[in-house]
């Protein structure tokens, strides 16, 4: 059994919810049901609120962990609670006008605890303070334990061993060592961080001999079409198809058709709410690897990629792809797309002195901001830390009023993608005003495999296991400094600490870590 306590202050909103937030990751670690994860951290952040809003002084919240059961009791000392059944009622509230004024104490409290625990207690003594204690049933959760396929790739000898890779990685799936990188791939993503932060591309994606060798159908992405200045988009598809194919298409009308899906299915009260769109690959892996509860959120729909991949079967196409995980989804549906796939870069490069042969055009581009398009509804949203904190939000349920969100792990959207050379906000002004003559012709498809949780942060398969190596894993935490400087090759203490225990390292990894610390346990 693992034992957590956390202190909490009266009144401090900024940190408010850092201790339930906590918890939710000891949870996700030990492999506990998302759904129970959901439910604990629900009830776990309604109480800690409770004592930052109506408290004094500070509370406690403490946290008992099997393999069968969580047990929280938060205690606190203050006004108490005069009358505890009306504070089971949903709108009672005490709470200050400080409180309200910045959106807490509705009255929702000890209701949605109640509703959220297998198990709710409350005592309270008025002018001394409350104590609630609350339970939630653990069961180990389902997760897909097979290799999925990966497109980073890696130049061992183009390692700097700047370690700029660790910092950018949202899931710590990088390590330094021996100098060259290494990739953890059950917590990779297959996104684009670690590739925009190596400067000496030491992480990259490599094409297939040949893999640019004509057919009937080039797929490419509109950043593609829109990043060689002022060229006419009709200019560039035919110079494509002078590479070798009979036809040009543009991924975006996939794009638009997914999103035009994704909000139809988000009006019709089906499906959880917010709906998130599986327009970014990487975002979905994402989900999967850190966000399991977050699943059914995700529309049961092709990315566009996939849906491109799907009407265009029994064709020679090829897919001139801006980033791992799009190449990785469509290797996930069709194994053999590896040669089906080239790098947008590839192709731009393959394409430019083509182009450079013609008359320059100098026609300025006119563009106007892209219009939403009935997307009112749509919540888009671009970049690493703003994904993952409105990831964040919608687990935690404080993401009221958004019906769908569009997320894209690179800043910019796809056009952002740092395997293309144009700036990502020049390029997509540029795509503003010359996307709709863009080729090709697009429907939204249904998915074709299901979602699976992976393992992603849980630290064995069997939850006993798992918080035995949770104890470890905070004692072998505790014994490191605090640094989180990357030395030892692993972005935190904490990732060293992980590794210390899963027997991929050794505290003599840490050169602040002296000899007698290394040998104590």
């Amino acid at each position: 059994m693992e034992h957590l306590t956390y202190d909490i202050r009266c009144g401090d909103f900024m940190s408010a919810g850092a201790a339930s937030r906590d918890l939710k990751q000891h949870l996700k670690r030990i492999g506990a049901e998302s759904d129970a994860v959901r439910r604990a951290m629900i009830a776990a952040y309604e109480a800690e609120m409770n004592v930052v809003i109506h408290a004094e002084g500070a509370g406690r919240l403490e946290a008992a962990v099997s393999d069968g059961q969580l047990d929280v009791d938060v205690v606190d000392h203050g006004p108490g609670i005069a009358d505890v059944a009306s504070a089971m009622r949903e709108g009672w509230s005490t709470a200050s006008a400080e409180a309200r004024a910045l959106g807490f104490g509705a009255g929702m409290g000890l209701p949605n605890i109640l509703r959220n625990s297998d198990r709710l207690s409350v005592t309270s003594t008025p002018g001394a303070g409350t104590r609630v204690s609350f339970s939630v049933a653990l069961r180990p959760e389902a997760a897909d334990q097979g290799a999925r396929p990966s497109s980073l790739d890696m130049v061992a000898e183009r390692c700097t061993e700047c370690r700029h890779c660790l910092v950018a990685c949202p899931t710590a799936a990088i390590r330094v060592r021996d100098a060259r990188p290494a990739v953890l791939h059950h917590l990779c993503i297959d996104c684009t961080a670690c590739i925009g932060a190596c400067a000496p591309r030491a992480l990259t994606m490599t094409d297939a001999p040949g893999a640019l060798a004509g057919g009937d159908v080039l797929v490419v992405p509109p950043a593609l079409l829109a990043g060689f200045g002022e060229q006419p988009v009709g200019v560039v598809v035919e110079e494509l198809r002078g590479l070798g194919y009979d036809e040009v298409v543009s991924v975006h009308r996939y794009e638009d058709a997914l999103r035009r899906a994704v909000l139809d299915m988000s009006v019709t009260g089906d499906a959880p709410t917010p709906l998130v769109s599986p327009v970014c690959p990487a975002v979905v892996n994402l989900v999967e690897v850190k966000f399991p509860s977050l699943i059914d959120h995700l529309a049961p729909l092709a990315s566009p990629w996939e849906a491109a991949q799907q009407e265009l079967d029994g064709r020679a196409a090829t897919f001139a792809v801006s980033c791992p995980s799009q190449r990785t989804a469509l290797l996930a549906q069709r194994p053999t797309a590896q040669r089906d796939t080239v790098t947008a870069g590839a192709v731009r490069e393959a394409v430019l002195p083509r182009l450079a042969a013609r008359a320059p055009h100098t026609a300025g581009v006119s563009a106007a901001p892209p219009q939403a398009g009935g997307a009112d509804d749509l919540l888009v949203v671009t970049g690493v830390p703003h994904v993952l904190a409105v990831l964040e939000a919608v687990e935690d349920g404080r993401l009221p009023g958004v019906v769908a969100v569009e997320p894209y792990l690179c800043d910019g959207g796809c056009f952002g993608s740092p395997l293309l050379a144009e700036d990502a906000h020049v390029a997509a002004w540029r795509w503003s005003a010359v996307g709709g003559a863009a080729p090709g012709d697009g429907r939204s498809h249904e998915r074709a495999r299901p979602y699976r949780a992976r393992p992603g942060i849980r630290l064995d398969a069997d939850m006993a296991v798992a918080i035995s190596k949770l104890a470890q894993l905070d004692a072998e935490t505790k014994a490191l400094p605090g640094r989180d400087c990357g030395v030892c090759g692993a972005p935190t203490c904490a990732a060293l600490a992980e590794d210390i225990v899963m027997a991929r390292a050794t505290r003599t990894f840490c050169p602040y870590v002296t000899p007698e610390e290394e040998g104590a346990t």
